[in-house]
């Protein structure tokens, strides 16, 4: 006699779509900001952890060991901590917030954001080269619009006319697109539905809130 083995149920979906509408997840993890007391979900806070010589170290990866201290995505929250000791009181031993911590922390946001870039391509999901680019929002290959933060503004007006609804983000300059992509020119980029670029589009609206950069 032969058994059934019972049939899977398929998962359900129940929880609300993400913001950009690129990505689902059923449940997203939070952590509490040091200045605000706000519990909000990782992508909005940046992680920042104490080396062994007591100097506050960013962690935009959430991969550095130690007990993490959360605050928003705003330089100047980040600032606000620095200054009232916040870091100091919540790893409970002096803590030095180097002079050059903003500079650190957009030096390291583009380097994960060209790290993410280079891996989507490599996934197949990046289309680069205004003609391309161009093919691809006119077919509706394209879920996100990627322009240089130099880019002409004749060459984003033309891509503005195809792209309708889809968003557009504005975080790297030409030549460090260029760079993660390992191509000449960096100035118009479409990304394909994929999860990396879902990664990427995540990281790229966290750089753009600690810039106050508004994205469209």
């Amino acid at each position: 006699m032969t058994v059934k083995k019972p049939e899977k149920k398929k998962k359900i979906w129940r929880g609300a779509p993400s913001p950009d509408g690129l990505s689902h997840k059923e449940r997203e993890t939070v952590r509490r900001c040091l200045v605000t007391r706000e519990t909000l979900p990782m992508t909005r806070l940046i992680r920042f952890c104490v080396s062994p010589d007591r100097v506050l170290v960013p962690d935009l990866a959430h991969k550095l060991p130690g007990r993490g201290m959360w605050v928003t995505a705003d330089y100047e929250m980040i600032e606000t901590a620095c200054k009232k000791g916040l870091f100091t009181k919540a790893a409970r031993t002096k803590v030095t917030c180097p002079d050059d911590l903003d500079a650190m922390i957009r030096t390291l946001f583009v380097k994960r954001l060209q790290s993410l870039l280079s891996f989507a391509k490599k996934a197949g999901l990046v289309v680069s080269g205004f003609e391309k680019v161009a093919e691809a929002m006119t077919k509706k290959q394209a879920v996100c619009l990627l322009e240089a933060t130099d880019a002409a503004a004749d060459g984003r007006e033309k891509l503005n006319r195809l792209r309708g609804d889809i968003p557009v983000l504005s975080v790297l300059s030409a030549d460090e697109t260029a760079q993660a992509l390992g191509t000449g020119a960096g100035v118009h980029t479409a990304l394909k539905s994929g999860g990396a670029v879902d990664l990427f589009v995540a990281e790229a609206r966290r750089f753009g809130a600690y810039c106050k950069v508004e994205l469209v």
